[in-house]
This record gives structure tokens, C-alpha cells and sequence, in this order.
């Protein structure tokens, strides 16, 4: 007799590599969801240092680097950590491990190009399984990808179960490396990438303040806007597009959004507006009067960004996703606990709508310890 609902622990390392995300749940994979704990580990500069090299090398030189020594330690190295820290988030917060039906694990993405049907993320789930005699989910994108999807966005079908659109035209967007959005309206689900959301603004902030991101916006509010750049920026091809749509993170390059001509707080202010922009312009390419918008991800602690974003729009009250319960450092993680209980449960987390992809689809792959059957 199947079980109604699931215990299940999502551990989710983005593109920011700052650490790991971890979130346990019980849900039923369908529309009842209770977020139990969050917790955040760091994630070690050694660590992070080398897997900022394989990602180079990977997208460089990939069939040599995915046979390398590199690619096997690295590998090994961030598994054992996953291990590690799953242990603390157990301890920490007094877990039963032998209540937990799942793990879902997304690793660090190292590639991701649906046009040469690859993408990988980080970590040996098959030892991770092993060590920790838990079931894993894993390699969420690979199968959507075999079906013609982008792989991403993934999180939508959660949006859905934690915010039931009724009659309303609800737009979920995720502030993240990339900025993604999910439109939920009147039960149906609509998703796509949308462009740069942190990730060149964190790029700046590396090589010209040394600093990993603009804490608060307190950098770019030194800054003016220069809609001449704004205005060439957004003749930029990744807008015309079609959705959905997915972008890796080493698709946009600072240098092809720096300008010599302003000073770099100004570059830095005009991109923090330009990301507001390409979110604010989801109004006329969606075509539809936005009720809500609930905006996640580290974008939503950049107040500069908020304040520009909140004036470009023109119509719907705009909030975050704490306002309503969930913590938007872990939505993904809990995303990611909530598709592997949809999994395990062989049901669809990727859909044309959201996707691209021809068909629904199972998304991740499941991974038994050796000595359980």
C-alpha cells in the first residue's frame, strides 16, 4: 500500500556556489506541503575554487575533462561533503533518518546546453546513496532534455502546489543566478528562464569591489542609471527569444555588458536596473494583467533592484515568497525535495508549458543503496 504522504530532504548548491541549501518536507507530491526545517552550510573556497576550474574545463574541453583524475576527486570531494552536511542537518535538527523516504540532491551545475542534450550537475548520487542507505533522486534535467525540453525551469510544478492560483494571474519569479518565471493562471502553468537575474551583477562586484555580491544594493546606490546602456542592452538577441527558454550561467559575459565610457558604479546601477527591466517586460511578452507578482531568490535582498523592479511594473501588488511562509533562500530546495517525492511516485514534474519539451516527464533519476532492493 503506497504511502499518502513523504518525509523528503532536498539539498540544492546553485550557481553562486556559496554552499549547500538543505530543506526537509512532508508532502504528497501533489498539492499538501509542510516545510519542516531549512538550513544552510557553506560550502568550502578550496572546494568552490576547484569546481569554478571544472566548469571552465568542462566547457572547454568536455570529453576530456569528464575522464579526468580533476573531474573524479572533485566529484568525490563534493559528494563526501553532501554526506557530511547531511549528517549535521540531521543531528542539528533531531531528524529520524529512517523516517526519510528520499533525498533529492542538485549538485552545482557544471554544464548545461539542451542544444547538445547535456547537462550535468555535481555529485555521485549512487555513493551518496550508499553512504547515507537512503533512497536519491537525482539528475533532474537529463531526462526532460531526451524529451526536447530545455531541462529548466523545474520548480514551477512546486509554485503550483504552494500557490494555488484560483482565478487569479499569478507570476512566481525566482531572482536567482538566472531569473526564471512561473505564470500560474486558472489551474494551467506556464515557465520560462528570462535572462541575467544576479549573475552579472555578482560578476562585477568580484572583479571591481572583490566582494561576492552587492549586499542590499549598497554598491549600485552609489551609482546613476545610464539608459543609454540600458537602451543597447536591450537589443541584446537572448530577449527575442522564444519561451521557454533556458540559459546557462556562463551564457552572459560581463564583458559583453561593461562600458568603459561610465564608472563602475554606474555600470553596476544600470545593470541592477536592467535586470528589473527584462523581469518588468514579462507584462507585454505574457500579454496578460498580472494580479500578483511573488518574487524569491537572493535578488529580493538586493533593495535597489526591488525598488527599481516595483516601478517598472505597471499593474498587480508585488510581495515575496516570505510574506507568505516560505523562505526564499529555500524554495529550490524544497522545490527539489517535492519532485522527488513526485518522482518516486512516477509522477510528471516537466511539462511542455514549462519546459519545451514534447511530452510530460518524469524529471530525475532514482538511486537505491546497493544492499537495499
Amino acid at each position: 500500500m503506497k504511502k499518502k504522504e513523504y518525509y523528503s530532504i532536498g539539498i540544492m548548491s546553485g550557481t553562486s556556489m556559496d554552499g549547500f541549501d538543505f530543506s526537509l518536507i512532508k508532502s504528497d507530491g501533489v498539492s499538501q506541503v509542510k516545510v519542516l526545517k531549512n538550513q544552510f552550510f557553506k560550502l568550502e573556497k578550496k572546494l568552490t575554487y576547484n569546481i569554478s576550474v571544472l566548469i571552465n574545463k568542462l566547457n572547454t574541453d568536455f570529453d576530456k575533462t569528464i575522464r579526468s583524475k580533476f573531474f573524479f576527486s572533485t566529484q568525490k570531494e563534493f559528494s563526501e561533503l553532501v554526506i557530511v552536511n547531511t549528517k549535521k542537518f540531521i543531528k542539528t535538527n533531531h531528524i529520524n533518518l529512517n523516517i526519510i523516504d528520499v533525498v533529492g540532491i542538485h549538485g552545482v551545475t557544471l554544464i548545461h546546453s539542451p542544444k547538445k542534450h547535456v547537462s550535468i550537475q555535481i555529485g555521485d548520487a549512487q555513493y551518496i546513496s550508499n553512504k547515507l542507505l537512503r533512497k536519491v533522486v537525482a539528475d533532474f534535467r537529463v531526462n526532460d532534455i531526451k524529451n526536447g525540453g530545455q531541462g529548466a525551469p523545474l520548480v514551477p510544478i512546486y509554485h503550483n502546489a504552494i500557490f494555488p492560483s484560483s482565478n487569479k494571474n499569478i507570476l512566481v519569479i525566482n531572482i536567482g543566478g538566472i531569473s526564471n518565471y512561473t505564470l500560474l493562471s486558472k489551474n494551467k502553468i506556464f515557465s520560462s528562464d528570462i535572462g541575467p537575474g544576479n549573475v552579472l551583477i555578482d560578476s562585477l562586484c568580484k572583479r571591481f569591489f572583490k566582494k561576492n555580491f552587492d549586499n542590499k544594493g549598497q554598491l549600485a546606490k552609489n551609482g546613476e542609471v545610464n539608459l543609454d546602456l540600458v537602451k543597447n542592452w536591450k537589443k541584446k538577441t537572448f530577449l527575442k527569444k522564444k519561451h521557454p527558454i533556458s540559459f546557462d550561467n556562463y551564457y552572459f559575459k560581463l564583458n559583453d555588458f561593461m562600458s568603459s565610457g561610465v564608472s563602475v558604479y554606474d555600470n553596476l546601477r544600470s545593470l541592477t536596473f536592467y535586470t528589473a527591466f527584462i523581469i518588468s517586460n514579462l507584462e507585454r511578452r505574457l500579454d496578460c494583467r498580472i494580479d500578483e507578482w511573488i518574487v524569491s531568490g537572493g535578488g529580493i535582498k538586493n533593495i535597489i533592484l526591488m525598488n527599481h523592479l516595483k516601478d517598472l511594473i505597471s499593474t498587480g501588488k508585488v510581495s515575496n515568497t516570505d510574506e507568505f511562509g516560505y523562505d526564499g533562500d529555500f524554495i529550490e530546495s524544497q522545490a527539489f525535495a517535492f519532485i522527488s517525492i513526485r518522482t518516486i511516485k512516477s509522477l510528471s514534474s516537466a511539462f511542455p508549458e514549462t519546459t519545451g519539451c514534447k511530452k510530460s516527464n518524469i524529471c530525475g533519476k532514482i538511486y537505491n543503496p546497493n544492499n537495499i532492493n
